[in-house]
């Protein structure tokens, strides 16, 4: 019976230890039955409990993946933060950036009054408006009329009203065009506002002031013109006076000329202008063709008479292109601003302006000649867009 009790008292002891192996040994620490094997039972414990977390581990991997999980939220949140902490600081940079632009705007604002009214005295001050417009212009004129104070009812003009200044200018220097003949021609159909005469040649005087006229002088045409021109044939070496230099018969024929001039001004007074031209052609009567180097001692000579001792007078140039090259070369006349050029075109303009291509410098000067002489023959008919 003892044998058979002790059994079962290590059956029971037994199956209690195997019990608490399988459930962890919790029961078999918490009975706390044997002191002895206590310590083996933790040890075996810890080490079922080490397999047991190991083999979690290996067959639930959620716990890891879900921390990482986790740290790539935090990951992304951290991101988040890091992008709107540098969106947050671009704008702030941007707001920065813009705020010094603003000034000068409103700088530029400020000054627009100022260039307004610097643009309406450069628009003024135009160079398309002529010296004559401003000469003539009205004092209430937009030419010269005062810009408006700050606050004034008056209006400031219109672009429309500054071109029409320009506009009666330009129609003021078609006003100015003249017209005339010369010589023995007839009247001028276009008009007869100017007239030139010959006064003579060489050492010949063809002017005659008892009647007012002569061979290539009409006094019909000086007494309708309302200016009054001679001109001087003026002559080559071919008539000059034996031993006489180029310079010394050019200021002979000047000095002749001069005297002719003033025996017309007597006749007709003040519509007579303060100029003599010089004729430049080729002719027997004329310059000799091609002595370049006689002709021009005796022109300069003629000038540079006139300008010593006519007291005021002129001297002007009459020619054509072939009769200068002819007469002078490649020689640069000494008259600017008083240049009258022969030039005709097949038929007779009906363009009598300074558009006309025909209306050419003149020769050896980039100077549109004053007075252009634009039909020839018997009739030789002038126009002027600025007597001189």
């Amino acid at each position: 019976m003892k044998n058979s009790n002790k059994w079962m008292k290590s059956l029971v002891v037994t199956t209690a230890l195997s019990f608490g192996l399988m459930s962890g040994g919790t029961f078999a620490q918490a009975a706390g039955m044997d002191k002895e094997k206590g310590e083996d039972v933790k040890a075996e414990q810890a080490v079922h409990s080490q397999k047991t977390h190991d083999k979690e581990a290996h067959v639930k991997p959620q716990a890891p993946e879900q921390s990482k999980a986790e740290e790539n939220q935090q990951n992304a949140e951290k991101q988040r933060e890091e992008a709107k902490g540098q969106a947050e600081e671009k704008a702030n940079e941007k707001a920065d950036s813009i705020k010094p632009e603003v000034k000068p705007n409103v700088e530029k604002k400020a000054d627009q009054p100022e260039k307004a009214e610097n643009r309406r005295v450069n628009s003024q001050a135009s160079e398309h408006a002529s010296e004559t417009a401003v000469q003539h212009a009205n004092t209430n004129s937009a030419i010269l009329s005062p810009a408006p104070t700050e606050g004034s009812d008056e209006q400031t003009e219109e672009p429309g009203e500054e071109s029409e200044v320009v506009t009666d200018s330009n129609e003021s220097d078609e006003a100015e065009y003249t017209y005339g003949s010369d010589s023995a021609s007839t009247a001028n159909p276009e008009g007869q506002d100017f007239y030139i005469g010959k006064l003579g040649y060489g050492s010949k005087v063809q002017f005659d002031t008892t009647t007012g006229g002569g061979i290539y002088f009409s006094s019909d045409r000086a007494e309708e013109a309302t200016y009054l021109y001679g001109y001087w044939f003026l002559s080559g070496m071919q008539t000059a006076p034996d031993g006489i230099s180029p310079i010394e018969w050019g200021e002979n024929q000047a000095a002749l000329a001069l005297e002719t001039y003033e025996a017309m001004k007597s006749v007709y007074g003040t519509k007579v202008k303060p100029v003599i031209f010089i004729d430049v052609e080729p002719a027997y009567t004329g310059m000799n063709s091609y002595d370049y180097a006689n002709n021009q001692l005796i022109y300069s000579a003629f000038i540079d008479y006139l300008l010593k001792n006519g007291e005021g007078i002129t001297p002007g140039t009459y020619s054509s292109p072939w009769s200068w090259e002819v007469s002078m070369g490649e020689y640069s006349p000494s008259t600017p601003g008083a240049y009258w050029v022969a030039y005709y075109p097949m038929d007779m303009p009906t363009d009598l302006t300074t558009d006309n291509l025909e209306w050419i410098a003149f020769p050896g000067t980039d100077e549109q000649a004053q007075i252009w002489q634009y039909y020839g023959g018997q009739d030789d008919y002038n126009v002027s867009w600025m007597l001189p």
